[in-house]
């Protein structure tokens, strides 16, 4: 395969399509292409750091905000629709601008609609085909946008396993999208596991979207006094400051850091992000997931995975925080040791 040169687009939502997307594009790096980023905010940030040499363009995908209540995110998306509609024909636009600049050989993107060509070879690597809204009538509604959208595209890259998945309904038994559009390709993490002994008692992981990130992290500080053992709190903030002497606190933890303490948690408390559970796949371990508030994918998740047998699950606003540890050694748990070479040998093969 001849040297290309590649437009690859992230998801600014949360930085977890940052981070998952680092092995694709150190993969591409590595077979000899130029790759070129398209993202926004902390995504670009932490994209611009692992890939300091590589251009990038800073390019909105989400005009819209994360409400402090849960029960008002959808009416307020509902009522905002028209914002991200009219962004992403903008940003389309922009991008096909950039395009006429650049002239791509290859466009691949996580999680963001506008990045494409119809007249290039565009891929997208997507997990949320059906967005898991309560009424069912909804839940249509968006198979049937992701069926349109996703008609700009060659392939579907789905980071998930065709059998014996983790995304359940999110990527599984759809309607409308052709089954041979969608590619399951597997787990998709940077992480390694590493074997050391796992002497952390419980890792606490605080991220998301404000005002729900700070929430959960006065909940979390507030009640540190009732856990036992050696207890690590992230807060996934690099400004934040804290003093405590019940716990190691970090306010920001780089990614190596990050990648060892999983891999020596007993416990993890934890958004139920879909690029954290695809991170445990890989570390291995016992968790409670704690959706964010307002966002139906991470509910859904961490309950479709407490279903399962798997791991532990716990509302943000009314389970202490003991009782989420206590939950976890419940569970299973992830067994751990997947190789993320075999998902890029299966991308490899569908895009180049």
């Amino acid at each position: 395969m001849h040297e290309m040169k590649i437009a690859f687009g992230v998801c600014s939502l949360g930085i977890g399509h940052a981070t998952r997307s680092f092995p694709v594009i150190r993969g591409l790096l590595k077979e000899g292409h130029e790759v070129v980023l398209i993202s926004h905010g902390r995504a670009l940030t932490v994209l611009k750091n692992e890939f300091p040499h590589l251009k990038f363009y800073d390019v909105e995908d989400f005009p819209i905000r994360y409400t402090e209540k849960a029960h008002q995110f959808f009416p307020y998306f509902i009522a905002n629709s028209h914002k991200v509609i009219k962004n992403m024909i903008e940003t389309h636009r922009l991008f096909l601008n950039i395009d006429k600049k650049e002239n791509f050989d290859l466009i691949i993107s996580d999680s963001r609609y506008d990045v494409f060509n119809r007249f290039k070879p565009s891929y997208i690597i997507i997990h949320q085909l059906r967005i898991m809204l309560k009424l069912a009538l909804l839940r249509g509604g968006t198979m049937l946008y992701n069926h349109y959208m996703t008609k700009f595209f060659k392939k579907v890259l789905v980071p998930d396993f065709k059998e014996n998945g983790i995304s359940g309904e999110m990527a599984h038994n759809l309607r409308f999208i052709l089954p041979e559009k969608v590619e399951y390709v597997g787990i998709l993490s940077s992480f390694r596991r590493r074997e050391v002994p796992r002497d952390i008692d419980t890792l606490i992981s605080i991220s998301g979207p404000e005002p729900q990130r700070t929430l959960f992290e006065k909940k979390v500080l507030g009640e540190l006094d009732t856990l036992s053992g050696k207890v690590v709190v992230t807060l996934g903030k690099p400004d934040e400051k804290v003093q405590s002497t019940e716990a190691e606190i970090y306010p920001y933890v780089d990614f190596e850091t990050r990648e060892m303490l999983m891999n020596r948690a007993k416990v993890i408390i934890s958004r139920s992000g879909y690029s954290t559970i695809m991170d445990m796949y890989v570390t291995g371990g016992k968790a409670t997931f704690v959706p964010t508030p307002g966002q139906p994918e991470q509910r859904y998740l961490a309950r479709f995975l407490n279903a399962q047998g798997l791991t532990g699950y716990a509302e943000q606003e009314s389970t202490a925080v003991a009782d989420m540890v206590k939950e976890a050694e419940r569970f299973r748990g992830f067994k751990g040791g997947y190789d993320v070479k075999k998902t890029l040998d299966r991308i490899w093969e569908v895009v180049l």
